[in-house]
């Protein structure tokens, strides 16, 4: 699977979060998580990143398409979007990148517990370019 830092987008990165547990790259309307191998994701991680977001982007980040590129296994609490949606986190949309039958699967069970569609997408780059048009798609209409 290709990584943001591998792609030839990784010259747009505007800023990049590097945790223990897994790496952000926060781009024009959209942000990229790459989270390690064997972490368990939840909300206490999430809440760190959603911070830095806010203060970025200065919004709310409803206007953000958020794209995990699950290019290692790792586990997510899918019951901890509750916590994300009460603190009125918002995302234009929200992509996931992934290698395998079995982490599509996961992630459609994780959309259960989503208060957005989300969108499975096997390579980076198309997902990317879908993050790019949800963003062309809004400023025309705003405009």
């Amino acid at each position: 699977m290709t990584t943001v830092k591998t792609s030839p987008l990784y010259s747009e990165v505007l800023k990049e979060l590097n945790y223990s547990w897994g790496c952000f790259y926060f781009f024009d309307g959209f942000v990229v998580s790459e989270i390690n191998e064997g972490v368990n994701f939840s909300w206490e991680f999430a809440k760190h990143v959603i911070l830095e977001v806010n203060e970025f982007y200065k919004s709310n980040s409803s206007d953000l398409v958020y794209i995990s590129n699950r290019i290692n296994g790792y586990n997510v609490k899918p019951v901890d979007w509750f916590k994300f949606t009460a603190c009125a986190f918002k995302l234009k949309g929200y992509g996931i990148v992934v290698d395998s039958h079995i982490k599509s699967r996961n992630a459609k069970f994780e959309s259960l517990f989503v208060p957005m569609k989300i969108k499975v997408f096997n390579d980076l780059l198309d997902c990317i370019q879908w993050a790019a048009h949800l963003n062309e798609k809004t400023r025309q209409l705003t405009d």
